[in-house]
Order: structure tokens, then C-alpha cells, then sequence
């Protein structure tokens, strides 16, 4: 092998002729004409269209709506998503208001978002991490997961006849970069479930956790109502059984019997009603107070057996009966019994929010109280900003705030239709908006961009998804660090340096995660051994020689990790990646072998000798479908990975 002085001395010897050449082609990579796909809106039409936009939020020129506008949604709402550079492409030459309908939806599937890796037989279960588990623990012919880690992905724990809580953790974390399956839809769920209607694993336990996120998922799926949203999780038994109001009741004497927790966190936490404009005694003593007798008789049916656990409290089901009746268990279950009523009469009414709230038992109560609920004046003031801190900007100004409450009041409770406005709205795209990304955002969007088909999705590169590595930077689905109150945020990921030094050390340790690997394996009902290996070749283009030279290799895996065209891919960057691209080894033991980590700035890397060399670095061909060029590929991918544009976007 040549010596990093050889090495040195043969790229400066073509130094001048490998500039030129990698300036030519970069200038043919930023002048090139863009080819409107077929159906896509003309670029001339874009300019005339008059887009909508709701009360506050002002939709972004089609002139200033393109690619790089394209990455940031996808980056911000979608953990980046899986979509193809020509779908990217697509999108871009749309008007922004028809694009932004493929982008973000509530289907379950979205092949133009999630399709990169081609069609998965597991896309037909994105709805339900029961089902996608049963399928991906079952030997159905059409399982693609292999053998070995079937056990992983059942109900059961392997060793163990109860329900498992790791099998569930790391069914959702394959779950997200699962090609096809709508990782907007997915992102949505996890922020109604373990940030904003927050419970805790421990609390409900993983059978009711999982009803919970399939019936959040399918619902989302069938409106994109807030007020439909929050009535579910208000009458859920997950919650029920998590805050401990499942023995709320009224005994005999008409006396009430239990907590009024869940009747203050349901004004607090699903609809953002802190009391601040209430009398306080009025908040307290009827508002309160009456809610709590609202939630009795939601006593949750055992099962016996469910799930073929030996738990008893593994055969908690839902939905909540809200009758009277007995379970299957033969328990008589008196929830019609246990609710408030007055005299006895099947319907009755309790004043909560200034208003009547009436109904016959607590499912009908919470429904005709959610409305009144969503509609209060603090809660029209706090949700749309909730929306926004958790998916787009931590630092909203005095006119944001309000530009976003405006558009939340003309959105009528639509939380579809109030995220698009946004997503495409100047306040996010051209404003100074600033995401930091929690462990979830990071560890998931590097894998939805390491991935590259299908197979790839069930390597053992993939067998715990990103979900070891969020583990390890604090970040667990359905086991919010603050239980109700939420999750990781950005803010608690960009304080903890703990956290950074994790993902750096991973990333430096563990190359291989990103790199590149050999691995055999078999599939039922096939006898030959089958054989997966990475590779960067089939989804990075080629020039029009048919050659991958390493600046044009750099910029694109650039683009794909970090999805900002280019605007911070710096001097400094641009000759780390070009020298792990071209070598194999870093920059500085490239220029100088004797004192590796001596520091190069910018304006180092400006003009002169060092800046040709970069250059040079940057003329040379790649060979990716080869086991040192996927390699390369990489380590180039550690690099841009642990740096901070991957963990916050926008500002300065």
C-alpha cells in the first residue's frame, strides 16, 4: 500500500490539472438545468400560481421554493424521509402548496416519502405495531425479517410467556425507517403519546402502550382533528389506567372515591389549560373537582390469556366497556354504575368550563367536553405553539407566536391542514427558525439516510434500528424521561454534553455502523446462503463520463445527510471528506504526516498550496462498488454525521 508521503507527493504532482478539472465540474454541478418530471408544474407557472395559506402564515414563493426548501421538510416533519433524489427533484417543481399534500398526509403508507428502498412486504402493517410485530415474529413466507431475530420483534418475550417492553421498543424503532411506512404519520404519534397526551410504559404497561399507539396512529389516519384526537386519549385505557382514575367511582351514599389527577393533566396537558384566566377558586373547586367525578366508571376488562401471557396484567384490554357488564374473566364490571349521575338518571350534567357537560356515562361526558375543552381561550393560545416547538422552532418571537395562533384559529382544530400552512409558510422557510434535535430526530434521520433498500432494512447493520443508540443518548419510546410532562426535547439533547460526547464517541468507535459490512444469511423455504453488502453506487449518480469523483461523491452525501444544498458544507468540511473519500485517512495525517493534529481553518484552506490540494483530492475517481469504496463512503458518513448541523437547523 503507498505511504501517506507517496500519496502526497503524486496528488501534488497533478495538482494543478485535478483543480481545474474539479472546478469545471463543480461549476457544472450548480448551473445545471432542472428536468420538470413528467406532470410537474412549470417552473413559469409556479411563479403565477396564487397559493393559499391560513391567517398568519404566508406561503413561500414558488421562485423561492426548491430543493434545499424540499430537504429542510423533510428534515424537520419526516426524520428526513426515504424518498428518492428525483422524487426530491419533483417536489421542487411543484408548486409548494400541491407538493407539500404528497409530503406531509396521514396515510398510513407514502411511497413518495418512505419509498426509496423499493416496495417491503411489511408496508401492508404501518398502521399497527401489533400487527407488524405478529408478522415480523411469525414465519409467514412473506416475513422478510431473518430468523435470527425474529424472537426480537414478537409479542412474548423469548424466554419469558408476558408481554415484552423491549420487543415493543424495538419493533417502533424498526417500525420508523421501515420503507414505505409514513414516517410523518409516525412522528406525529410519537408526539401525541410520549410528549403531548405523555404516558410512561411502567404506568400502563407494554399491551395497553402499544393499543394506545395503534389506536393514535389509526386514528390520525381517519382525521386529522385535534378535538377527535385528544377525546380518544382522554377515554383511553392507557390512560385511564396510567393516571389512576380506573377506580374513580361513586359508591352507594353517592359519595366520591378517588383521584383528581388525570382531571387536572387533562386540561393541562391535552389541551394546554393551565387555569391562568380562571377564577382560581372557580379552576379548582368546580372545574376540577367535577371533571374528576366525570372520569368514574372506567374500570378496564381483563382477558385472561390475552396475548398468551402469564401476566395478569398483560390482560387489561381496550377499549374501555363504559356499561355494565361482566368481562371475560367473569368480574362484574359496573361502569355505568360507578359514574356520576344524579338520582340515579341514565343521563346527567356537570358544569365544567362554564358550561353543561352531559352525557350518560364518561365516554359520552369526555366527547361532549373535548370541544369546549379545545376551544377555550388558553388552550387556542398554547396548542399551536406545542405543534410548532415540538416539529419546527424552539425560539419563537412575540409575532410568531401570534402569527401561529392566528393560523390555528382559521385551521379549526385541523392539525394537518395548520402544519402544512406552516411547513411551507416564509415565518419557517425563510424566517429564523432554529430546531434542536433530540436523540429521536438525529439517530432516526441518519438511519432513514443510511438506508438504501430493502434488504438493507432487515441486515443485522439494522437489527435494533437506531434504537440502541437513542437508548444510549436518553431518548426511549413510550418512556418519557419526564413521564407526563414528555419526552427528550431538543433543548435537553443540546444541554447534555453527555449526550453529545455519546453520539461523537459512537460515531469515532463504531464506524462500522455506517460503513460498510459482508453478511451472510438465510431465508425460509431457500437453501442457498444469501449474501448482503452496502452499496453507495446504486444511489450516488454519476457525472456524464460515468465516473463518481470524490467532490461530486462529497457534495451529494452532503446533501443526503444534511439536506442544507450545500450552505454550510465549508472549506473546513469540504477537505475532511475529500481526503476520507480519496485516502481513507484524515486530512491533517495526509498534509502532514509527522503532526497529524495541527488545525486547519478556513482561511487556511482558502487559496494556495493547501487549497489545491483539497482540490485535487476532489478530481479523483471513486470506485463505490467496491468493498474500500463503500468504505470511504463510510467514514465520510461518521464524519459529516457527528457534526452539528445534525443536531440543530436553522439560525445562525
Amino acid at each position: 500500500m503507498m505511504n501517506l508521503k507517496a500519496f502526497k507527493t503524486l496528488v501534488l504532482l497533478v495538482g494543478s490539472l485535478g483543480s481545474a478539472v474539479c472546478q469545471a465540474e463543480a461549476t457544472q454541478q450548480h448551473n445545471y438545468s432542472i428536468a420538470l418530471s413528467p406532470g410537474a408544474t412549470s417552473i413559469s407557472a409556479i411563479e403565477n400560481v396564487a397559493l393559499p395559506s391560513l391567517e398568519g402564515l404566508t406561503t413561500v414563493d414558488g421562485k423561492n421554493w426548491g430543493e434545499q426548501q424540499v430537504r429542510l421538510v423533510l428534515q424537520t416533519f419526516a426524520w428526513g424521509g426515504q424518498a428518492t433524489d428525483r422524487q426530491i427533484e419533483t417536489w421542487a417543481n411543484m408548486a409548494p402548496h400541491a407538493a407539500i399534500v404528497q409530503i406531509l398526509n396521514f396515510e398510513p403508507v407514502n411511497l413518495r416519502l418512505s419509498g426509496r428502498a423499493g416496495k417491503d412486504p411489511s408496508s401492508q402493517y404501518c398502521d399497527s405495531l401489533t400487527d407488524i410485530q405478529q408478522f415480523w415474529g411469525s414465519d409467514h413466507p412473506d416475513n422478510p425479517m431473518r430468523l435470527v431475530n425474529r424472537p426480537f420483534y414478537q409479542i412474548l418475550a423469548r424466554n419469558n410467556p408476558v408481554v415484552s417492553q423491549l420487543n415493543l421498543y424495538l419493533a417502533w424503532s424498526r417500525l420508523v425507517h421501515t420503507p414505505g411506512c409514513n414516517m410523518f404519520l409516525h412522528k406525529m404519534a410519537l408526539y401525541i403519546t410520549n410528549y403531548h397526551a405523555s404516558i410512561h410504559v411502567q404506568n400502563a404497561g407494554p399491551s395497553l402502550i402499544r393499543a394506545y399507539y395503534d389506536d393514535v396512529v389509526q386514528q390520525l389516519a381517519q382525521s386529522a382533528d385535534f378535538v377527535d384526537l385528544m377525546n380518544l386519549a382522554a377515554s383511553h385505557a392507557a390512560l385511564s389506567r396510567a393516571y389512576g382514575h380506573v377506580g374513580n367511582h361513586f359508591d352507594r351514599q353517592g359519595e366520591f372515591n378517588g383521584n383528581d389527577d388525570f382531571a387536572r393533566e387533562y386540561f393541562q396537558l391535552l389541551f394546554g389549560i393551565q387555569g391562568t384566566s380562571e377564577d382560581e377558586a372557580y379552576h379548582e373547586d368546580v372545574t376540577i373537582e367535577h371533571n374528576a367525578w366525570l372520569l368514574t366508571g372506567m374500570i378496564l376488562d381483563l382477558q385472561p390469556g390475552a396475548w398468551g401471557s402469564e401476566r395478569r396484567s398483560d390482560w387489561l384490554i381496550s377499549p374501555i366497556n363504559f356499561s355494565n357488564h361482566f368481562d371475560a374473566s367473569g368480574r362484574f364490571i359496573p361502569n355505568q354504575s360507578a359514574h356520576f349521575s344524579v338520582d340515579g338518571s341514565p343521563s346527567s350534567c356537570l358544569e365544567i368550563l362554564h358550561e353543561q357537560i352531559c352525557g350518560a356515562n364518561a365516554e359520552q361526558k369526555l366527547m361532549a367536553l373535548g370541544p369546549v375543552a379545545a376551544a377555550h381561550p388558553e388552550s387556542m393560545a398554547s396548542i399551536p405553539l406545542k405543534l410548532i416547538r415540538f416539529f419546527g422552532d424552539d425560539r419563537l418571537d412575540g409575532a410568531e407566536i401570534a402569527a401561529l395562533q392566528a393560523a390555528w384559529q382559521d385551521a379549526q382544530f385541523d392539525m394537518l391542514a395548520f402544519l402544512r400552512a406552516y411547513a411551507i409558510s416564509t415565518q419557517f422557510l425563510e424566517g429564523d427558525a432554529v430546531k434542536l434535535r433530540s436523540a429521536f430526530d438525529r439517530n432516526i434521520a441518519i438511519h432513514n439516510a443510511n438506508q438504501l433498500t430493502t434488504e438493507e432494512a432487515y441486515s443485522e447493520l439494522f437489527r435494533n434500528g437506531p434504537g440502541v443508540r437513542m437508548a444510549e443518548q436518553g431518548a426511549q419510546v413510550f418512556s418519557p424521561i419526564r413521564d407526563v410532562f414528555g419526552g427528550q426535547t431538543g433543548n435537553d439533547a443540546a444541554n447534555d454534553r453527555f449526550l453529545f460526547k455519546s453520539a461523537w464517541d459512537v460515531n469515532v468507535t463504531n464506524p462500522d455502523f455506517l460503513a460498510d459490512t459482508l453478511e451472510p444469511y438465510r431465508l425460509p423455504g431457500v437453501d442457498s446462503i444469501q449474501y448482503w453488502s452496502k452499496d453507495w453506487s446504486q444511489v450516488i449518480p454519476k457525472d456524464k463520463r460515468g465516473w463518481h469523483t470524490v467532490s461530486a461523491v462529497g457534495e451529494w452525501l452532503w446533501n443526503h445527510f444534511i439536506g442544507d444544498s450545500g450552505t454550510n458544507y465549508d472549506a473546513v468540511a469540504r477537505a475532511q471528506v475529500h481526503a476520507l473519500l480519496a485516502t481513507g485517512f484524515d486530512f491533517g495525517a495526509i498534509v502532514n504526516e509527522q503532526d497529524p493534529g495541527v488545525v486547519y481553518s478556513s482561511a487556511d484552506l482558502a487559496s494556495g498550496e493547501l487549497a489545491a490540494f483539497v482540490d485535487t483530492l476532489g478530481s479523483m475517481n471513486m470506485s463505490l462498488g467496491k468493498l474500500s469504496g463503500n468504505q470511504r463512503v463510510g467514514m465520510a458518513v461518521n464524519f459529516i454525521t457527528a457534526l452539528p448541523y445534525t443536531f440543530a437547523s436553522g439560525g445562525e
